[in-house]
């Protein structure tokens, strides 16, 4: 059975749309004091926040970036965001105590607060005005990165994201094609609902960094959610086990999805086995090693671990392992 990713992290601005502002193009660092638990609570979290602002869920994002600010009141990124939140209410007092932090925090970004805030106007010949002059500048300092920074936030407040993906390129030329870059194409794509081409900037960054763990585990939840096909599973989750070997998670759904493609299903086994002895009370890797085991052809070994996993779900059975028990049981007899 396949099991959920928890331990995900992230990278960068998020898009607000309504009131709300596009948010620092940052990493969303975590501070030296936090212990290892707290930076993976922090950046999934941060993560989840980000996922439910880029489809326009602001308000359920809310409590996540106040959990991730709780967490970490030192980030810059954060900051912003609560910011962002106190403005959307109104609240201008509480919204400049959150950009005046984060400017403290990240001097090189405050400026964006203010320029974004004159930008969002409802005079629409103004915002014109303001992109022409933006556009010139950057035509006649081609070079310039700060300048082209400032126009591509312009046209995602103005909702031009096919213009703010093109801005990319020069900046890319500029500073050169890193992970920021991938995201940050990632998002725009997103943002347009091109999401095919948004997670082949992942994997195309995925082809000149492999070993970046953080971008491996973005995109194996990317695949996750948009239920892609174990062809592209299997190695998405090789991945992520090669650079973190014990991680049960990984071994669980990689299993699965062995299963699903029929294929070296005594490696699923192997993999399962790891699962259910180092947890084994639970009811989704039961099922996975019983299903297994069901595969292989192993009727009586495949019928006990799939009771197991249903004695262990403590009477809120889920449908699939339900229906996994059955069938083995219509065709072991």
């Amino acid at each position: 059975m396949f099991s959920d990713w928890k331990n995900i992290l992230v990278v960068v601005c998020v898009l607000f749309g309504g009131t709300m502002l596009n948010a620092l193009q940052a990493k969303p660092t975590t501070k030296d004091t936090l212990s290892i638990e707290e930076q993976q609570q922090f950046l999934y979290y941060f993560y989840a926040a980000e996922r439910l602002i880029q489809t326009e869920q602001i308000e359920k994002a809310k409590p996540l970036v106040e959990f991730c600010y709780a967490l970490n009141p030192n980030n810059a990124t954060i900051n912003n965001y609560m910011g962002l939140y106190a403005q959307a209410s109104n609240d201008t007092t509480t919204m400049s105590q959150y950009f005046q932090r984060a400017y403290e925090l990240e001097p090189k970004e405050y400026w964006y607060n203010h320029h974004i805030l004159l930008l969002k106007s409802n005079d629409k010949k103004k915002q014109q005005i303001a992109v022409k002059q933006m556009e010139a500048l950057a035509k006649a300092a081609p070079k310039n990165e700060e300048l082209y920074e400032i126009l591509q936030k312009a046209y995602i407040l103005l909702k031009q994201y096919d213009k703010a993906l093109a801005t990319q390129d020069p900046l890319d030329s500029i500073r050169g094609y890193d992970a920021m870059s991938a995201m940050q194409r990632y998002r725009l794509n997103a943002t347009m609902k091109k999401n095919k081409q948004a997670i082949q900037e992942i994997e195309r960054y995925l082809e000149l960094e492999p070993n970046d763990y953080q971008f491996q585990l973005f995109r194996m939840q990317l695949y996750e959610q948009t239920m892609q096909p174990p062809t592209k599973m299997i190695p998405a989750y090789e991945a992520i086990l090669k650079l973190d070997p014990r991680n049960v998670l990984v071994m669980n759904n990689l299993a699965w999805n062995l299963c699903l493609l029929g294929k070296d299903l005594m490696r699923a086994e192997e993999l399962s086995r790891i699962t259910i002895m180092r947890e084994p009370t639970n009811p989704i890797y039961l099922d996975t090693y019983g299903w297994t085991m069901y595969k292989l052809g192993h009727c009586e070994e495949a019928i006990f671990y799939l009771e197991k996993a249903i004695e262990y779900s403590r009477g809120q059975i889920d449908k699939e392992i339900l229906s996994h028990y059955n069938e083995a049981k219509k065709k072991c007899k």
